[in-house]
């Protein structure tokens, strides 16, 4: 029995932060180049976020232990940069393992569409129908709360083009939320989606993506209506929702690790409450 002093395990590791396409190279060693895929751990029951190249390694760990996979991915969104790890996900290739993927619908598509295009002549070699675990897909409205276990889900639309979901995980008394693949209103203003998603998380990984510059056109083209946030916004979102601690996530591709630590100087002096999520990071819920 589990007691007070030491509460059911809810720990992530982040297998993948980078957004929009892999960024790997000597520029980006510290905080890694893969694409989102945060494993999601509440006691014994496992979860998974997004299907980036990330999950490659994440696959090969779970297969190294030669025990069977049981667990569940929920999509943001099927963006190339949060599909394209799964043709390389091991498990699938294995029989005995079972695995399940919530997505909502994108455009009129789901994520077994999406995969059944990627797993298909002439880009790959290997089809849907050669994979040899038990994959189910299982499609989710923004709104929808899930249950698995002791674990509740809930889940939001968020601003993105073609559609996002955001996630609000809540086991033992504790909150984390994720949300990535969002874009902060352009007047300043706050979202309320979002403010309602991640209200007094005690954890709460976010995308922030620009700077501010780069999302007004000050440098390069303007951002606006991309879909992503800047660093700004996520910090005030965060401190409007009270949480108590919070993830930039979703790194811009260029963003070099000198890039990352010099945003981290010049926004993160004295607030030990956020920090810059790097990739083979485990966080505590």
């Amino acid at each position: 029995m589990t007691s007070a002093a030491h509460p059911p395990a809810f720990q992530l590791k982040f297998w993948g932060v980078r957004g929009s396409i892999p960024a790997p190279g000597p520029t980006t060693v510290r905080y890694g180049g893969n694409t989102t895929c945060i494993d999601v751990r509440c006691g014994d029951m496992r979860l998974a976020i997004d299907g980036g190249t990330g999950a490659r390694a994440f696959g090969d760990e779970l297969a190294r232990t030669g025990n069977p996979v049981d667990l569940t991915f929920l999509m943001t969104h099927l963006h190339l940069d949060h599909v394209q790890g799964f043709p390389f996900f091991a498990p699938f290739l294995m029989p005995g393992h079972r695995l399940r993927i919530y997505s909502a619908l994108h455009n009129h598509a789901g994520v077994e569409d999406v995969l059944r295009q990627l797993l298909a002549q002439p880009a790959f070699p290997i089809s849907m129908e050669e994979l040899r675990a038990d994959i189910s897909f299982l499609r989710l409205t923004p709104g929808d709360t899930l249950r698995f276990g002791d674990v509740t889900v809930k889940t939001a639309s968020l601003h993105h083009p073609g559609g996002v979901v955001g996630y609000r995980f809540e086991f033992d008394g504790r909150v984390y939320a994720h949300c990535s693949d969002w874009e902060h209103p352009a007047d300043g203003s706050l979202d309320p989606a979002i403010i309602e998603l991640i209200r007094g998380a005690d954890l709460c990984s976010i995308d922030s993506t620009y700077t501010e510059d780069e999302y007004n056109g000050v440098r390069g083209p303007s951002r606006r209506g991309w879909g992503h946030a800047t660093h700004e916004a996520a910090l005030r979102h965060s401190d409007a929702a009270g949480v108590k601690r919070l993830l930039l996530f979703h790194h811009e591709p260029a963003r070099t690790d000198d890039d990352l630590d010099a945003i981290a100087a010049r926004l993160l002096v004295g607030r030990d409450d956020v920090t810059i999520v790097r990739e083979g990071m485990q966080v505590d819920v």
